[in-house]
């Protein structure tokens, strides 16, 4: 049922409702925390009413009367249950949009870098030094170990789509380009090279692909739209 829910949620969420997300999952969040409070108010209130509190019970006990009483025939989900469900489902949702959006910056700096030596040869220190920056060291430097061939070479194959379509060849190049795009999202504002490039070229480059209309959704922030 989760797997279903989940794949659901991917299915019908438009990638334009990427920036509402935090919004709609710190309500989610809000109101899950209210209806657990309330159900452990009235599990408190029906223990009592049935005089718990004035016997001396077991854990080990308590559990087995527990699952003989309530889980022996199947029940609905409770209203706390279908809330949770709801919200694994938004993040996995928005986890996925996060690294597509990544992905797709990622893959603009790596062509634009391939076109322009000079912006590649400008660039990798600034992106060496953010990566470097990380608050856990040891991260930070397996990021920049990631990058290595990049900043050798930005049409190191690594960044290219692997001849030997393999999940751990895909994944570890879905990497790289997250990386890539967060470094993005992170500096484009900061960095008047990185903000003009991606106000010049970020549009065109979505036209070269599939999926135009979608991309552009996904990455309107971005492009200002």
């Amino acid at each position: 049922m989760a797997a279903e829910a989940r794949a659901k949620e991917r299915e019908t969420l438009d990638p334009a409702d990427v920036l509402g997300d935090l919004e709609s999952l710190d309500a989610l969040d809000a109101e899950i925390a209210r209806v657990r409070e309330r159900e452990e108010r009235r599990l408190i209130r029906m223990a009592r009413k049935a005089g718990y509190f004035r016997l001396r019970i077991r854990n080990e006990e308590f559990d087995r009367l527990f699952r003989e009483a309530f889980m022996a025939e199947p029940r609905r989900l409770s209203t706390l249950a279908r809330l949770e469900s709801r919200r694994d489902a938004h993040y996995v949702g928005r986890r996925a949009r996060d690294a597509r959006r990544k992905a797709l910056l990622g893959g603009f700096v790596v062509a634009q870098c391939r076109h322009k030596p000079d912006v590649h040869a400008r660039i990798v220190p600034e992106i060496r030094t953010w990566l470097g920056s990380h608050r856990n060291p040891r991260v930070g430097a397996r990021n920049v170990e990631a990058l290595e061939g990049f900043f050798g070479d930005p049409a190191h194959k690594g960044l290219m789509p692997p001849i030997a379509s393999t999940k751990r060849a895909r994944r570890e190049r879905a990497h790289r380009l997250i990386l890539l795009g967060a470094w993005v999202l992170a500096r484009r504002k900061d960095l008047k090279e990185l903000g003009d490039l991606v106000a010049a070229e970020l549009a065109q480059f979505l036209e070269q692909g599939q999926r135009v209309e979608r991309h552009k959704e996904l990455l309107k922030d971005v492009l200002g739209k």
